[in-house]
């Protein structure tokens, strides 16, 4: 509304004009703020709706979704005999059997390593330095070649015929080598850096050097190359600099690690000799040429008869994923885990008491009649924690019996008490397996013992029950075939869509729901209803003052009159 204007009451008359205009405007004042109420309290109450849309889009999506999984309600359980020798696990699609395997060889990876002390070229320096140039030994250069490359070799992590194969070029300048003096961990620094699945390292206390290939198999590998002499990816590479680099990996003296079996039969490794770059001299200087490599092994396994080759110590035959350890033999009994599938229903009971139990606190919440949604002018005559504790009064109970809230509790129940007709056992209730209802409210209960007593007789009845998806020949969902699972995901969508409806899926009025509309209305009202408020204000104030320039022109009339 307008503010206060003039000064009253000069004309002597004694009225109180702003007293007189807040009497004027309090009828319109009150319907102004009904309106203001209401356009609130159904934002309280959208609010409201979208905060449960998202909690049952998570239950939904989420929650609900994993129990149609058959890991979850027709998980396997595969023990090996000797897990020295090979682990396995089993998925649903396995058969309750037991299976032979032989390990006859186990995958491993490439692996270069020192095979004795790394070779110093600097003889006045430590024979622990870690400095780069204490290994390669020094080099002339001038301040204008202080940014170029010094060293260079080439990485690479498979066979030229792999289609995967990464090859990179590790570089040193002379400012990195000779002025910022770095060293065997900045070497390492680099090589991890490549994103190659080669992992390289320095052991100072053995004074030792590695390259790991983290992927095992024959195909992956670790190839070291003297770097080619050119412009590679921007970069000018001299043959000095090749040279030095085959300088450096020849220092490090890496062998490869194989892997092999003892007279036992059981798995070793064996460091071999040094490796290194082959160097011809020309006139006193010496060239190197050539490439240092290491490759890792496959697994061979034979698995009921059958013979598996696999780069990995992991393969999987009939539902069953089996992952090697060690040479040798073993047996491995594949049967129902009964005590996860048990424990997944438990959890399934308490996920689905969880929801119905806010849906039941949501439908049955205490209203409070004589809390009503605050002015902003009685919200200024309160303290801040008087208006938290009053507003937390008058928003409970927003969505006492909606129907929408009412619908899919009922969805809910019904979908849990329901027989799924297309479990082809006695099995076919949820009841049956243990679960029912104690209360009028519907929260769960399970009988464990009972759970265990029907898979014993009907191994895929909880599956069956869980997550049929009752579809007829032409695609069309019968409910009756339905599973429980697939039915409360259903309700939820139905619920889901109808709190989109009616009250949209955030905060935002402009989403075309039914409360977003009468929000967005309420908001138009409100403020056509200010503008005539302000004006009839206005008007009011200007009939007073009219009144008080009366008022004055009588007095200053009587008094010219009396003479006064």
């Amino acid at each position: 509304m307008s503010s206060t204007r003039g000064i009253y009451g000069l004309s002597g008359s004694g009225i109180d004009v702003d007293s007189m205009v807040k009497v004027g405007m309090m009828t319109r004042q009150n319907e102004y703020d009904k309106m203001y109420k209401k356009e609130v309290k159904n934002e309280w109450i959208k609010t409201a709706y979208t905060d449960l849309y998202s909690d049952l889009q998570t239950f939904s999506s989420s929650t609900m979704y994993d129990y149609k999984l058959s890991s979850k309600t027709d998980a396997m359980l595969a023990e090996s005999a000797d897990t020295a020798v090979a682990t396995a696990t089993a998925n649903a699609d396995a058969s309750s059997m037991t299976h032979t395997v032989n390990v006859t060889s186990t995958a491993s990876s490439a692996y270069l390593l020192s095979t004795g002390k790394i070779t110093r070229d600097n003889s006045s320096s430590s024979s622990s330095s870690v400095y780069l140039k204490d290994i390669v030994g020094t080099a002339k250069y001038s301040d204008a070649d202080k940014d170029k490359v010094a060293l260079a070799f080439t990485l690479s992590n498979g066979e030229s015929t792999n289609s995967s194969t990464t090859t990179k070029t590790i570089t040193f300048t002379y400012a990195d080598i000779y002025e910022n003096n770095e060293t065997l961990n900045d070497l390492v620094s680099k090589i991890n850096a490549t994103d190659m699945s080669i992992h390289a390292s320095y052991d100072s206390d053995n004074d030792a050097f590695s390259l790991n290939q983290q992927n095992t198999g024959k195909a992956n590998q670790i190839n070291l190359a003297v770097a080619k002499v050119g412009t590679t990816d921007g970069t000018e590479i001299t043959e000095s600099a090749a040279n030095l680099g085959a300088t450096l990996i020849n220092n490090l003296s890496l062998g490869a690690v194989t892997q092999g079996t003892d007279k036992t039969g059981k798995t070793t490794s064996t460091l071999g000799s040094a490796l290194s770059f082959t160097g011809t001299t020309t006139n006193g200087t010496t060239t190197y040429s050539g490439t240092i490599s290491a490759e890792g092994s496959n697994a061979q396994v034979v698995i009921d008869g059958k013979t598996y080759n696999t780069a990995s110590n992991k393969v999987t035959v009939g539902g069953v994923t089996y992952t090697t350890k060690d040479v040798g033999s073993t047996t491995v009994a594949v049967s129902q885990d009964t005590d996860t599938i048990v424990s997944n229903v438990k959890q399934f009971v308490e996920d689905y008491n969880k929801m119905l139990d806010k849906l039941n606190d949501l439908y049955y919440e205490d209203t409070y009649s004589d809390y009503d949604v605050l002015t902003k002018t009685q919200e200024a005559a309160m303290t801040t924690d008087e208006v938290t504790k009053w507003n937390e009064k008058a928003k409970s109970g927003l969505l006492n019996h909606s129907k929408i809230v009412g619908d899919l509790r009922s969805a809910l129940r019904e979908a849990i008490y329901t027989p799924v007709d297309s479990v082809d056992s006695s099995y076919n209730s949820m009841m049956a397996i243990g679960i029912e209802s104690k209360t009028d409210q519907g929260h769960l209960t399970l009988d464990e013992d009972k759970l265990k007593k029907a898979l014993a007789a009907d191994p895929d009845c909880v599956y069956q029950l869980f997550a049929s998806s009752g579809d007829d020949a032409k695609g069309n969902t019968v409910y009756s075939n339905e599973g429980v699972v697939n039915r409360i995901t259903d309700a939820v969508r139905d619920g889901m869509s109808d709190i989109t409806d009616y009250a949209g899926t955030s905060s935002t009025s402009d989403d075309d729901s039914t409360l977003g509309d009468l929000i967005r209305n309420l908001k138009t009202q409100m403020s056509s209803f200010k503008t005539m408020m302000d004006a009839y204000e206005d008007a009011l104030y200007d009939k007073y003052d009219a009144m008080e320039s009366a008022i004055q022109s009588l007095s200053s009339t009587y008094n010219y009159i009396s003479g006064s």
